[in-house]
Formats: structure tokens, C-alpha cells, sequence
């Protein structure tokens, strides 16, 4: 691709410590993100979607554990930054939405607040400015932190590996001896001669078990001594100058604001002592009060209306429906008359206004006002295609419907003007109707601004019409990758065509098809293809060896021994060729009528 490219992610794998052991819920997925392109990501519930999606955000579940791999975001990993330094990635250049908007949103608070939020604690101007003044010597000491940390946790993480004995493959070898043996035992109960065998030599797999253990948690722990030993001595020098250099840069910033306020200063002084030439705001004040003179007559208007129509209505019904229009415009036209007062209002303090404003804009200078915010949020309010949005702004989220509720979402995700975009099946919760125009919007505002993006669901039919490439996810991996057209047109992976031949349409006869079974158990991740089970194609390998990727084209690989060359010739199933056919058809007149 020509395009920039934005996220790059390499051998991820990420693992949750659970009761009953490690859950591998991505198992070193790679993929990367071009400027202006969406990536769906496609699987069933459980395939590592989210997950993966959560670990980019940086918001992974405290049992969550990245085993290995990099997600690399303008030249940075993103898995070796720590939270103190996340949040500046997370929301400002990656934003999310989430497939259910009411658990998003805080009920009780009004929706004007909750998107001017993020703007108002991250406004800080002037602070934020100071921190960039000593960026780096503030690096180079978390980063030797984060180093620590890092030791810490997979020290952690080793120790819990060779206490479940997953360390290494002597300890795994040994530990199947033992269950085994165990099994034996149980089995051998009315033997007691093979009992005895059996149990003296589970005792002696048992001690040698121990005894590697001991001896790896004793290596262990020197090394990770002698390593964070080497790391903390470089602290102290990093931690001077990281103090020297803030000091530096709060100065400057200081000096910076004092030569600012003493400019507002004069500007205010300026308008106190050369007010406004009164003729030209008597004016102004004449124009406006001719249009509020307008209002208030449309005011009278309507009210005259509603009297004659509602007395010459019978029906209850009738009066309801007249009553509510009647309500639902006055409201609206309190609203323009209350701005227009105001505006009157304005003009005639001009020089209290002129020196409010001056003062405003003082503030700007130092962080994102109450006021600067509520502007922006009403600018992408209405970007986001919600109606009247000064009214809205004031109003509740149980007062929005459902499609309304995810633009707000939506707009939340946007007021930083993040880079990528990633929308973790935001059209679950909604109709079919609602669904398509908040697809159009994300598929809009994508265009508008240039966004990437990253959208995941478990319904293909979702996004034909607005991703560029697709993922295919399955067990914690990506089985087949491609453009949007290999992947509804010549996909080679069985899971793929599972998944297509149970997905409906309005011209398809036949019956649709169930993928059988359920996914596997990530507890106990399967040897060879995760899909083998579920697979009526498996062959022999399939339970005993992963499949690498197969290159297909240049943008479209796949992960099945059907592409192997010495595998036998599968036919896709005939539903998948039969529905292929038909969007190829119905893609053809679309085109023609275009």
C-alpha cells in the first residue's frame, strides 16, 4: 500500500491468570493499519477480538498479561509504555468506541458535561507545555522505571510458569508423566501390587518436579536480583537532571504567561479608556431588536393558531397531538428569543462584554475553558448529525434514543481528534435501520477527517460496504487476511467459508448453515489448527501441526494445510459459491445503474 502507515502489530499475545490457569486469548496476531483505511477485524465471540483491540487502548483487565510482541504507534511500542505516560496515546491520538453506549455513559450526568470532560482535564495549556520542555529527561528516567517494573512482572510471570509447571518443556513433559501416572492410579485401585509401582514412581516424578522448581526459582531469582540491581543504579543521575529540567522549563513558561497577562492587560485598559463609538452600537442594537420583535410576533402567532385549532378540534386524540407540536415549538422559539435578548444584552454592556471576552481569551491561553469546550462539543455534536445540539447539550442520556446515544459516544471519541479510531462492534445494540446510518456516519467521518480505522464485529454483512481489508479472527489468531473483495470473493480459509454460508441475505433459498461445535477451550489452547474440530475439511495435520500463512496475493494470506501444495484439492462449499455469485451479480447492477 502507498498509504502512511499508522499502527503496526507483531507477534501479539496476550494471556488473563484465571483460577484454573492461563487463559491464551490472542496468540501472536500480526496486522498492520494504513492512513485513511478500516480494518475489520471478523470472528465469533471469544476469538480475541476485543482483546485485542482493549490491549492497543492500553485498557486490558488487571489479570491481563502481555506475553510477548509489539504494538508500534509512531515509533513507540505500546506495550512497553507505562500508564502515567498512556494516557497521552490513549483517547488524544486512539479513540474507542464501545458497542453499548448506556454503559459508556454516566445516566445521571448531563451529556454537555460528559463530552467537555476529557477536553477540560487534559486542557491544561500551559501545563502540558511545560511537560514538553522536559519530555525527554522525564523519558529517560521512567523509562528505567518502567524497565523495573517490567523485571518485576516477569519475574512474576516466570514464577508462575514453573510453579504450574508450563516453564519449560522438561517441566510440561514431567508434569504429563504425572497425570498420567495419577490417572494409572486411579485405574490400578484393586491392584494393590501395580498401585504400589505406580505410586513409587509418582512420588519419584513428584520430587524430581520439586526439585526443578526449587532450582529454577533459585536461578530465577539472582538474575532478576543482579538485573534490577544494573537498572536502579542508573536512577539517581536520570532523576537530577529530569529535576534540573523541570525547574528550567517551568521558568520559562512562568516568564511566558506574566508577558501574556501584562498584554491583556493593556488590551482591557485600552477598552476601558476607548469605549465603542455609541452611535454604531445603537445600531446594532436597533437591527436586533427588530429580529427579536419577529420572534416575539412568531410567538404570538403560534399561540393564536394552537387556540383556534385546538377549539375546533373534537377528537382526544387529536387535541394530544396539537398540544404536543404546540409545546415542543414554543420551546424552540423560547430558545432563539432568549439568544436574541441576550445578544441585545450584550451590545448594550459592550464594554463589560469586550473585557469579558478579552479575559476568555486570557484563560485560553492557560487551559480549555468551561465556555471553549462547550463550543467544540456543539461544533461535534452537530458533525456527528444530532439535531439542535445547544438544546441537547443540556439534556440527560435516558433523553436520547439508542442511534442518538452512540453519536454521542462517537463525538466523545472525537473531541480529542484522535488519529485511529476503534469501534469495538458499535452497532450490537441497535436496529437494522439505526445500524446503517451510524455505519454511514463512522464511514463519513472517516473521509472528513482522514481517520483510520479499526472496526470490529462478528458479522461479516456488516461491514461489506465500508471496510478496505478484513481479518479474519478465530482461537486468539488471524486465519486469513485480505482486501474486502478476496475476502468476500475468493476466501480460502474454511472458517471463512463457515462463516459466509451463515450469513443471511435477502436473496439466499437455502437454508443457512451452523458452524458445529464451539470454539475451543483457550485454557487448553488445541496442538495443530484451532478450527480442526469445527473443520469438515481437516485432514491428519490439522490435529498435530499449526498452519503457517499462505500467501495468496500480495494482500491476501491465509492460514490452512489446504493451501499447502501437497494437500488435496478442496472445492469451496457450494452455498459460498452460490452467494458469491449473487453478490458478484448484485455488485455488477449496482455498478450498471451507477
Amino acid at each position: 500500500m502507498e498509504n502512511k502507515l499508522k499502527l503496526h502489530v507483531e507477534d501479539l499475545t496476550v494471556s488473563f491468570r484465571t483460577n484454573q490457569g492461563m487463559v491464551r486469548a490472542v496468540r501472536g496476531i500480526d496486522f498492520d493499519l494504513y492512513e485513511g483505511e478500516t480494518l475489520a477485524i471478523v470472528g465469533e465471540s471469544g476469538s480475541g477480538k476485543s482483546v485485542s483491540s482493549r490491549t492497543i487502548m492500553g485498557i486490558l483487565a488487571a489479570n491481563g498479561v502481555i506475553d510477548k510482541g509489539q504494538i508500534i504507534y509512531e515509533g513507540q511500542d505500546l506495550t512497553e509504555v507505562d500508564e502515567e505516560h498512556f494516557h497521552e496515546v490513549r483517547g488524544n491520538k486512539i479513540g474507542m468506541i464501545f458497542q453499548d453506549p448506556m454503559s459508556s455513559l454516566n445516566p445521571i450526568m448531563r451529556i454537555g458535561r460528559q463530552i467537555t470532560e476529557g477536553m477540560i482535564l487534559n486542557g491544561k495549556r500551559l501545563k502540558n507545555k511545560t511537560k514538553k520542555l522536559y519530555q525527554l529527561e522525564k523519558n529517560n528516567y521512567t523509562e528505567i522505571k518502567h524497565k523495573i517494573e517490567k523485571l518485576h512482572r516477569v519475574y512474576k510471570h516466570n514464577l508462575a510458569l514453573i510453579e504450574d509447571c508450563l516453564y519449560n518443556e522438561n517441566l510440561q513433559s514431567l508434569l504429563e508423566k504425572q497425570n498420567s501416572l495419577e490417572q494409572q492410579l486411579e485405574i490400578a485401585k484393586s491392584n494393590p501390587e501395580a498401585k504400589a509401582g505406580i505410586k513409587q514412581e509418582l512420588n519419584g516424578i513428584k520430587k524430581q518436579i520439586k526439585s526443578i522448581q526449587s532450582d529454577l526459582k533459585s536461578k530465577l531469582a539472582v538474575e532478576h536480583k543482579k538485573n534490577v540491581s544494573e537498572q536502579k543504579v542508573k536512577l539517581p543521575p536520570l532523576k537530577a537532571e529530569m529535576i534540573k529540567a523541570k525547574r528550567k522549563a517551568e521558568a520559562q513558561i512562568k516568564q511566558e504567561w506574566i508577558a501574556k497577562k501584562k498584554e491583556y492587560q493593556e488590551k482591557i485598559q485600552k477598552v476601558k479608556e476607548n469605549p465603542e463609538s455609541q452611535a454604531k452600537l445603537d445600531e446594532e442594537i436597533k437591527v436586533k431588536e427588530a429580529e427579536l420583535d419577529v420572534l416575539n410576533n412568531q410567538m404570538n402567532e403560534l399561540i393564536e393558531n394552537f387556540q383556534e385549532a385546538f377549539s375546533k378540534s373534537v377528537r382526544d386524540k387529536d387535541k394530544i397531538i396539537l398540544r404536543a407540536r404546540f409545546r415542543e415549538n414554543k420551546k424552540d422559539l423560547k430558545f432563539d428569543i432568549k439568544e436574541k435578548q441576550r445578544e441585545i444584552k450584550a451590545l448594550q454592556n459592550y464594554t463589560a462584554t469586550k473585557i469579558r471576552e478579552l479575559k476568555e481569551e486570557l484563560r485560553r491561553f492557560k487551559k480549555v475553558t468551561n465556555l471553549e469546550a462547550k463550543e467544540h462539543a456543539i461544533k461535534i455534536m452537530s458533525e456527528v448529525g444530532i439535531p439542535q445540539p445547544e438544546k441537547r447539550f443540556k439534556q440527560y442520556p435516558f433523553q436520547f434514543s439508542g442511534g442518538m446515544r452512540q453519536r454521542i459516544v462517537i463525538a466523545i471519541a472525537l473531541t480529542a481528534n484522535p488519529d485511529i479510531l476503534i469501534c469495538d462492534e458499535p452497532t450490537t445494540a441497535l436496529d437494522v435501520t439505526i445500524q446503517a446510518q451510524i455505519l454511514e456516519l463512522i464511514n463519513n467521518l472517516k473521509k472528513e477527517r482522514n481517520l483510520s480505522v479499526i472496526f470490529i464485529t462478528h458479522d461479516l454483512g456488516v461491514v461489506a460496504n465500508m471496510a478496505d481489508r478484513i481479518a479474519v479472527m478465530y482461537a486468539g489468531k488471524i486465519v486469513e487476511i485480505g482486501t474486502v473483495e478476496e475476502i468476500f470473493y475468493q476466501p480460502k480459509h474454511p472458517y471463512t467459508w463457515a462463516l459466509l454460508s451463515s450469513m443471511p441475505d435477502i436473496m439466499s433459498k437455502e437454508r443457512l448453515t451452523a458452524i458445529p461445535g464451539t470454539p475451543p477451550n483457550m485454557l487448553f489452547p488445541p496442538k495443530g489448527d484451532a478450527f480442526a474440530e469445527r473443520n469438515q475439511y481437516a485432514m491428519k495435520i490439522d490435529f498435530e501441526i499449526e498452519p503457517p500463512m499462505f500467501k495468496i496475493t500480495d494482500t491476501h494470506y491465509a492460514a490452512t494445510w489446504l493451501l499447502h501444495k501437497d494437500a488435496p484439492k478442496v472445492e469451496m462449499p457450494e452455498v459460498v459459491k452460490n452467494r458469491i455469485e449473487r453478490m458478484l451479480k448484485t455488485t455488477e447492477g449496482v455498478t450498471k445503474n451507477g
